[in-house]
């Protein structure tokens, strides 16, 4: 008897040490894991978006592609008086820079730049702006900049993003390959890509007209224009304290010296005098242009800048909403370029950190019950050209003052701004032409979470809570936050971080600050309209109302809260896939076998008390593969498209905020944990009228889709085997114990 006690306790022990190990987190590498289990859904549809392949690509050259054909892209006129009145020849560099003014892409006006031994035709992007130098640099063989002679004069053109075939001088031609995306999106207004194919000019009435063909990412990237009107007191080096201007009104400072003898560097003989930016994005589209005249070289005078105003796509060019003062510049942009030089030739093909094609495959999730931890991984690939994965949670509501928070069937557009408002690009009023993203009825997310790619392969992450009436405030200040983590993938970067996990750690130092409790994440002083960091969002509301408290109603806050802590959310991105769905444009035929059988793609793992779980409502998924705006949807949809996306070339499903997925057939969801799968009406009990509902199901034995009512397994059939685990759950009655 002794020895049967031991023999129990012996095995006690053994499931005891099983269950621990059971129990431990799953490393969150890109790569599909036992415990993942069969498919939650699979993917049928051939990808709109091109599938990740081997590609012959000639790094040498354009691979045949022409770029004084291009006929579309930003059109403006600046007069010549907001330039000094010069006359004779002036000079002009032209490049593409980053939303902040601190990276540097590869397209420049003049000689274009060249690539090393072997890949000519794709130098690196510069990176980091104020360690510019172009008099140096061994990329920038001969001037990265033009003359242009004020004397010729012609007429007018019409203003309109559309380059006229007569009238216009060739000024530069691009040979380039972009460093920062090829467009494909073909539209007028938003662009997923930005480069600068030619650039012509032309003088009529008073007024230098520019024509820079390509295209302008609808990201905020910004085409900046240097002027060189012969001024002695011209910057060659851009100084730190020139005009407050552009973007978030530190665009320009942000090229200059920063007090460490650097700043963006001109070929030698070029003083800047005069400086034009445009970036374009936001909902409703809008092209936006800021203006400035330089400081003196020596400091000896400031200059001037201003806010010029903003136009939309194809327009006339006339400005509005500009500042007071402001010269009277008129620009538009036509973005639907497809053709001019093409995107860096793509690594080999199954290459971990890249992908030259963006597909969904499959999903797969496990819930972790001892760590109370949800891990979802999409199969697929992403492409390195910033396109986005967005996901949407849905969890069933959430405790929040007040009541349970719900989410939004219908995406609002005054959720967090960040990612240069691309959440809420997909957002709306509920009304109108741009109503906003609606999603099935039966599906409201609580949380998005989202992941790009792109540059010298940065992975980025953002996330952010979606309450149904808009995001929470205390005293009118608003508490929400849009999070963001991430950053180089394969070089450790300024603050000697990888990113090839990113683990919303608050190491990004964001907004700079230095002392606890707000390094990685904002303060709300009550007067920010914005709130953003690097923690995970839902814990970072937590926090900042514990440490604010509610002066409103005379609750004091607690400077002891404790700030978020980092690994809430960890996500990684394995692009090594070569199977699974094929190109919608002509490629070749695939089977449901082979979409399971892809093993890698984006995985992310979150802990059940960031989504506010309740322990007992199935937690779905929806989502999209979608343009880097977030304003467009491919045809890779998470959940059910019927057979019309994929037929060739592929139709995406459109605009993000016009969409309404009740107009879809299927359903655009899918459920990624059911607490009790056996309670088939949600009472929580597993009885009769669930063994009612079972006995319908089994008898029709095919289901409509994997894991539909019944398909406990997830095998796409109602038969035997699913029965044996209903079963089981029927003579137990009860539902499990909530999470």
């Amino acid at each position: 008897m002794q020895m049967r006690h031991s023999s129990i306790a012996s095995a006690l022990m053994l499931a005891a040490f099983s269950g621990l190990a059971i129990a431990q987190p799953l490393a969150i590498t890109g790569l599909k894991k036992p415990q993942y289990g069969n498919p939650r859904w699979v993917n049928l549809i051939p990808t709109s978006y091109g599938d990740n392949t081997v590609i012959n690509c000639d790094k040498n050259t354009l691979n045949g592609a022409t770029v004084n054909t291009v006929t579309k892209g930003i059109e403006l006129g600046i007069p010549l008086s907001a330039l000094g009145n010069p006359t004779g020849t002036i000079r002009a560099c032209i490049f593409i820079n980053n939303q902040d003014g601190g990276y540097v892409s590869n397209q420049f006006s003049g000689t274009p730049l060249v690539g090393l031994a072997g890949e000519l035709a794709q130098p690196a992007n510069f990176g980091e702006t104020r360690a510019v130098n172009l008099a140096t640099d061994a990329r920038a063989a001969g001037n990265q900049f033009f003359t242009i002679n004020l004397n010729t004069t012609s007429t007018a053109p019409t203003i309109d993003g559309t380059r006229e075939t007569t009238g216009w001088s060739t000024r530069s031609q691009q040979s380039a390959r972009t460093g920062f995306g090829n467009s494909n999106s073909g539209t007028t207004d938003y662009a997923n890509g930005s480069e600068l194919d030619g650039v012509y000019t032309r003088v009529a009435g008073g007024v230098l007209y520019f024509f820079l063909t390509g295209n302008l990412e609808s990201n905020h990237n910004t085409m900046e224009i240097f002027i060189d009107t012969g001024s002695a007191q011209g910057q060659n080096r851009l100084r730190g304290d020139n005009p407050a201007v552009g973007g978030d009104g530190l665009h320009l400072t942000r090229m200059g010296d920063d007090g460490s003898n650097n700043g963006f560097t001109f070929d030698a003989g070029f003083n800047a005098s005069y400086w034009v930016g445009l970036n374009c994005g936001d909902a409703p589209f809008a092209l936006y242009v800021d203006y400035a005249q330089l400081s003196n070289n020596d400091g000896s005078g400031g200059g001037v800048g201003y806010y010029c105003g903003s136009s939309g796509a194809a327009s006339n060019g006339v400005l509005t909403g500009g500042a007071v003062g402001a010269p009277a510049i008129v620009a538009t942009i036509d973005n639907s370029n497809i053709a001019g030089v093409p995107d860096f030739c793509p690594p080999p093909a199954g290459n971990p950190d890249v992908s030259n094609g963006s597909e969904l495959d499959a999903v797969y999730s496990y819930v972790d019950k001892v760590n109370k931890r949800l891990y979802v991984i999409a199969t697929g690939n992403v492409k390195t050209d910033y396109t986005s994965l967005n996901f949407f949670i849905d969890a069933g509501g959430f405790a929040t003052p007040g009541g349970i928070e719900h989410g939004q069937n219908q995406l609002r557009n005054d959720n967090s701004t960040f990612d240069f408002g691309s959440i809420n690009n997909m957002g709306g009023i509920g009304s109108g032409t741009n109503p906003g993203l609606k999603f099935d009825s039966d599906f409201s997310p609580t949380y998005f979470l989202g992941y790009k790619n792109g540059g010298n392969v940065d992975n980025y992450s953002h996330s952010t809570v979606l309450r149904t009436n808009g995001r929470a405030t205390i005293c009118t200040a608003v508490m929400d936050y849009g999070m963001f983590d991430g950053g180089p993938k394969l070089v450790a970067g300024a603050n000697g971080e990888l990113y090839d996990v990113i683990k919303y750690n608050g190491l990004q130092g964001y907004p700079g600050g230095t002392t606890e409790p707000f390094v990685g994440i904002q303060e709300q002083d009550g007067t920010r309209t914005e709130l953003e960091g690097n923690f995970a969002p839902y814990a970072g509301y937590k926090f900042m109302s514990e440490y604010v408290g509610d002066p409103c109603n005379s609750v004091p806050g607690n400077p002891s809260a404790a700030k978020p802590s980092a690994g809430i959310i960890l996500m990684r991105m394995n692009q090594s896939n070569l199977a699974g769905v094929t190109s919608a444009n002509g490629g070749a035929p695939f089977t449901e076998d082979d979409v399971i059988a892809v093993q890698s793609g984006c995985e992310f793992s979150i802990d059940l008390a960031e989504l506010g779980y309740d322990g007992v409502s199935d937690i779905k998924l929806a989502g999209f593969l979608g343009g880097g705006d977030r304003g467009s949807i491919s045809n890779q949809v998470i959940g059910d498209l019927p057979a019309s996306y994929g037929a060739a070339p592929g139709t995406n499903v459109g605009t993000t905020n016009q969409t309404d997925f009740n107009t879809i057939a299927g359903k655009q969801w899918i459920t990624v944990f059911q607490s009790c799968p056996w309670d088939l009406n949600h009472d929580t009990m597993v009885d009769d009228s669930d063994f009612v509902t079972f006995v319908s199901a089994y008898n029709d034995l095919i289901a409509p889709y994997r894991w539909a009512t019944a398909d406990f397994n997830g095998d796409g059939l109602v038969d035997d085997t699913d029965f044996v685990l209903f079963a089981s759950a029927y003579n137990d009655l009860l539902c499990p114990e909530p999470l």
